[in-house]
C-alpha cells in the first residue's frame, strides 16, 4: 500500500535518525493555508509536545531584555502608555526598510532560537520522555532554522487550494500575495524537507497521513 506521505530520507539516513538522542527535534513548516495548524492540533491530541514560534515571539515581546534591545534599536515610540511593546508600532518602525527589518530579525531570531532550545531541553526531562517534539516555524528554511532540528516535516497544498482556504478565513487576495512573497514557494520547501504530507483533500485525510507518518516513531 502506498504511503500517504512522501519521504525524502534514504533508509540509511532514517536509521541514523532513529538512533539520535530523544526527543527527536522535528521542525514543522509549509505554506500559509497548507494545514500546519491542523497538524499541530493533531499532534497535541496524541500527547506529542508542540510549540509555535509565532506565539513564542509574541511572548518574548514581554521579556525585559528583549524590550530593552528593541527600544535601543527603534526608540521608545514602539511602546504603549504602559511601557509594553505595541506590535503595530513595532511593525511600522521595523518594516520601513530592509535594513531596519534585518535589525529586528537580529534581535528576535536569536531570542527565539534560545527559547526553542530551552523548551526542548525541558521536554527532554519529562517522564516518560517523549520520542519526538514538534516545533512549527513558518519561515523555517528561509531563516536557516532547519539547522536547529533533526528533521523537517512539510505540510503541502497547491496554491489554488491554499488561496481558497485563506479566503474562507477572511483574507483578501492582496494579503495572501503579500504574505506569500515573504516565503519560499511550497515546492521549494517540499524539496528541502525530509518528509512531505500533501493536504489536498481535507482534515480527515491529513490526520490519517499524520498518523501513518508518526507510526514508525511510536513503534520504537
Amino acid at each position: 500500500m502506498k504511503k500517504p506521505y512522501q519521504s525524502n530520507l534514504s533508509p540509511a539516513k532514517f536509521s541514523r535518525l532513529l538512533k539520535r538522542p530523544r526527543p527527536l527535534r522535528i521542525g514543522l513548516t509549509g505554506g500559509i493555508g497548507a494545514g500546519k495548524s491542523v497538524a499541530l492540533a493533531f499532534f497535541a491530541s496524541k500527547k506529542i509536545p508542540i510549540l509555535q514560534t509565532d506565539h513564542l515571539s509574541h511572548q518574548l515581546l514581554e521579556n525585559k531584555k528583549v524590550i530593552a534591545q528593541l527600544v535601543r534599536a527603534f526608540g521608545k515610540g514602539i511602546l504603549s502608555e504602559k511601557g509594553q511593546v505595541d506590535r503595530k508600532k513595532l511593525a511600522r518602525a521595523a518594516f520601513q526598510s530592509s535594513s531596519r527589518q534585518n535589525k529586528l530579525n537580529g534581535i528576535m531570531h536569536p531570542a527565539v532560537r534560545k527559547a526553542v532550545g530551552d523548551w526542548i531541553a525541558q521536554q527532554a526531562k519529562r517522564k516518560p520522555q517523549p520520542v519526538f517534539v514538534v516545533v512549527e516555524v513558518p519561515l523555517l528554511f528561509e531563516r536557516g532554522f532547519n539547522r536547529s532540528f533533526d528533521a523537517v516535516l512539510s505540510i503541502s497544498a497547491n496554491d489554488i487550494i491554499r488561496q481558497k482556504r485563506l479566503k474562507k478565513r477572511g483574507w483578501s487576495l492582496a494579503e495572501i500575495r503579500q504574505r506569500t512573497k515573504l516565503q519560499w514557494p511550497q515546492k521549494r520547501k517540499d524539496i528541502r524537507a525530509d518528509w512531505v504530507i500533501y493536504n489536498q483533500k481535507g482534515e480527515k485525510d491529513l490526520k490519517y497521513a499524520l498518523y501513518q507518518w508518526m507510526a514508525p516513531f511510536l513503534n520504537l
